[in-house]
């Protein structure tokens, strides 16, 4: 009976210890979620979203990514083709800390120049937009 009291308590130790490892390292990093609530208007190529000048995904209309960010300094953008982040494209410079939760809206805008935007919103306005948009979980 003590053998198996032991072997019992070795397993409760082992997964309590690894629920903490994985809570931990989730906590390191801010989590960012990008937002395509551009529709009808919008042109149909997916916009590509890059992180710091990196490729992260391609996002089409009416969806959504979370990514988990490292904390610190970045620059966020989107634009209609291409593998690489162009200079001129707008950027959206965000300091992430760790735990938090950060929402960034693309948006098309009309007119002479067509130009895409990469825009922080708050929580509140990200709640009304997220329910009207489908994740995207393998981006690229």
């Amino acid at each position: 009976m003590n053998k198996i009291l032991s072997v019992f308590f070795v397993i409760l130790v082992s997964n309590s210890l690894y629920a903490q490892n994985t809570n931990g390292s989730q906590d390191q990093n801010g989590k960012v979620y990008f937002m395509r609530s551009d529709g009808f208007q919008a042109p149909a190529a997916a916009f590509t979203v890059f992180i710091d000048g990196t490729l992260l995904c391609r996002l089409n209309n009416k969806r959504f990514s979370i990514h988990a960010v490292k904390p610190g300094t970045h620059n966020f953008s989107s634009q209609f083709l291409g593998p690489k982040s162009r200079v001129k494209t707008e950027k959206v410079k965000i300091q992430i800390e760790a735990g938090k939760i950060y929402y960034i809206l693309l948006s098309y805008k009309h007119g002479i120049l067509h130009k895409l935007h990469c825009k922080e919103v708050n929580e509140n306005s990200a709640k009304n937009i997220l329910p009207n948009l489908k994740e995207v979980k393998n981006c690229r």
